[in-house]
């Protein structure tokens, strides 16, 4: 019996084959042309249409508060040059033994895009604040507490320098999971108190816990919103002390090498809430007459932030900040 049936198989598939005819021969993504020939079927599935400007579009064009007469720094991995940067004159320091603010990481100058970019393929949430830079990431990816804190002293002294033209805002793109350090928790509590915003990335494990600085009291910590703007973005990490949230999937911004790229992660939200603080220091300004307090810039982004519908609070905090809402504040 075994013998006949082998001798069957034999028969049929020494058979030439007819028009019209398939046979299928191991695996089932295998396409046979007339000409008898075998080529894969890509099964790979095609990508969803994405809007590139997805994040941008969340905030009106035609905004009036532009960040005009504001100063942020922005503590990262340097910055280097590019046309949206062009006539800013953005000044830095470097915290590293690189020496020079050049960002050989690829991620302050993306912060920094999302922050003031001028408009030349696309406009940052401030672009009119005047941005500083200091440098505390070399490339290497061994980002120490100390650079952090001797930045923010540094900030400081600036500050006491010049209380007219301070920096008010800033973006510390520093975080690790667990622990902490007491001298720059001093330094971030020691800026809060003289009315400089730290806004914090709230990090990238997309498991529970801020990390810190972001989860201390005297910071501001970022979530990251998916390209859908309906869900946290996957590797964004959520808390009980999450403030905000901000596209972080796929942004938008300026490259290191002069060109344009798309940066994921929580410090590109970041940016997006350090530069709203921006916008809401610019309208207390205007209506206080003087610089306004750590805790009145918070207030006002409180009371501009829209929660998401279905977003667990401790993704999002008190959510996305709506800057239409923001410029409402200060008519």
């Amino acid at each position: 019996m075994k013998i006949q049936s082998v001798l069957l198989l034999l028969i049929l598939c020494a058979m030439p084959l007819l028009a019209g005819d398939v046979l299928l021969l191991g695996p089932t993504n295998l396409r046979m042309s007339e000409t008898g020939e075998f080529s894969a079927v890509d099964n790979t599935p095609k990508p969803e249409p994405f809007d590139i400007m997805w994040a941008y579009r969340l905030y009106p064009a035609d905004k009036k508060l532009t960040g005009r007469g504001v100063t942020v720094a922005v503590a990262d991995s340097g910055i280097s040059s590019h046309v949206e940067f062009n006539g800013k004159n953005i000044q830095g320091q470097d915290f590293t033994l690189s020496t020079s603010i050049a960002d050989l990481k690829n991620h302050g100058t993306g912060v920094a895009g999302i922050i003031g970019a001028q408009g030349h393929r696309f406009t940052g949430i401030a672009p009119e604040a005047q941005l500083i830079v200091y440098k505390i990431d070399d490339g290497s990816r061994l980002i120490g507490p100390q650079a952090a804190t001797a930045a923010i002293n540094t900030l400081l002294d600036y500050n006491a320098k010049n209380p007219d033209n301070k920096i008010a805002v800033l973006n510390l793109s520093y975080g690790v999971s667990g622990g902490g350090n007491v001298p720059l928790t001093l330094a971030i509590n020691r800026a809060y108190d003289s009315g400089v915003l730290v806004v914090c990335p709230s990090g990238n494990f997309g498991l529970p816990g801020v990390h810190y600085p972001a989860n201390l009291p005297t910071t501001v910590a970022v979530g990251a919103l998916a390209a859908d703007a309906k869900h946290a973005y996957a590797n964004s990490s959520y808390g009980q002390g999450l403030d905000f949230i901000a596209p972080g999937d796929r942004v938008y911004t300026t490259d290191a090498e002069g060109v344009y790229t798309l940066m994921s992660g929580t410090s590109a939200a970041a940016g997006f809430v350090s530069a709203a603080a921006a916008l809401a220091v610019q309208g207390l300004k205007q209506k206080l007459g003087r610089y306004p307090t750590t805790e009145e810039i918070k207030q006002s982004l409180i009371a501009a932030s829209v929660s998401i519908p279905g977003m667990p609070r401790e993704q999002q905090g008190y959510g996305f900040i709506d800057v239409k809402r923001l410029e409402e504040q200060f008519k």
